[in-house]
């Protein structure tokens, strides 16, 4: 078998059109495009040279790697539906894209003879031209349940000059909450924050401008100096006048967003002791937040 398998997308979405597009341009051959939406196919189709089919079936035996990249919860079904008509066997392969779900949801095409992995982009897919720009240089998280199949893998996310992660069985959930936890939460956050400039008198758009350049600055300290040196603010100086006035403020505005502050506090407080916080100021901050 070639190191560079041919591939086949079933699902043209965002996450399909970007991997898709990258690989094409890595030297990969897609050979088969399918997608619920044609429009969405023969988009990525015409980006990559590949021909549009008309069942998921068609596309797994188009290729030797199917990129199964439809969402979480039509993952196992696609998959059955591929292997009542005969779309998996001896030869095959076929990947899916969720962070969450493990290589369980792929049993039928196991069953079939063909191997079954998964290859989760730990990045952001907010739009397709976003993506490109952003991805390469990601951490991939990986299975694979055998030769050839995980050294493909391997050479695709070398393609895409991603590092790769290679997750054991049950590892999935934790893996996935960690990224959650990067990306979507931060962005939820930062509407946290926002809601309270907006409560000032902002408007969102004005809430955002005034915000971005310092979560910009948190995460390029992030990047720069990494953990915990990027920590600054009140807790990391043991500011505790200053905590406390702001707990006043928000638990008689935002008592919700008060209880946030607390717990993001307690998770805080660890890394600020990295950072040589006092044990007097972690206990007397420790006492107002817990």
């Amino acid at each position: 078998m070639s190191d560079k398998p041919s591939l086949a997308i079933v699902g043209a979405g965002r996450v399909g059109q970007t991997l898709g597009v990258l690989l094409a341009r890595a030297g990969y051959r897609v050979v088969a495009v399918h997608s619920r939406t044609r429009e969405s196919a023969e988009t990525l189709a015409g980006r990559v040279g590949a021909e549009v089919v008309g069942s998921p079936e068609a596309a797994a035996k188009a290729a030797d790697l199917v990129l199964l990249t439809v969402p979480d919860d039509v993952i196992e079904p696609v998959c059955a539906e591929i292997a009542r008509r005969g779309g998996w066997g001896p030869g095959k392969a076929v990947v899916h894209t969720s962070g969450a779900h493990s290589l369980d949801s792929l049993e039928s095409a196991r069953e079939a003879g063909a191997h079954v992995g998964s290859l989760h982009p730990l990045q952001a897919f907010a739009t397709v031209e976003a993506a490109m720009e952003t991805l390469p240089g990601s951490t991939f998280g990986l299975e694979a349940d055998g030769e050839p199949l995980r050294g493909w893998l391997t050479g695709i996310v070398k393609a895409l000059d991603g590092r790769p992660l290679w997750l054991k069985p049950g590892d999935k959930a934790v893996y996935h909450a960690a990224a959650v936890i990067a990306s979507n939460y931060v962005v939820a956050l930062f509407a946290c924050a926002a809601g309270l400039l907006e409560a000032l008198g902002m408007d969102r758009d004005g809430a955002s401008a005034a915000l971005m350049p310092l979560t910009r600055g948190a995460v390029a300290n992030l990047e720069k100096i990494g953990l915990p040196g990027a920590l600054t603010g009140p807790l990391l100086r043991g500011d505790v006048g200053t905590i406390k006035r702001h707990l006043t403020a928000l638990d008689a505005m935002a008592p919700e967003v008060a209880s946030l502050y607390r717990l993001l506090a307690r998770h805080t407080l660890p890394l600020a002791v990295e950072r040589g916080l006092s044990t007097e100021k972690v206990a007397e901050i420790g006492r107002i937040v817990g």
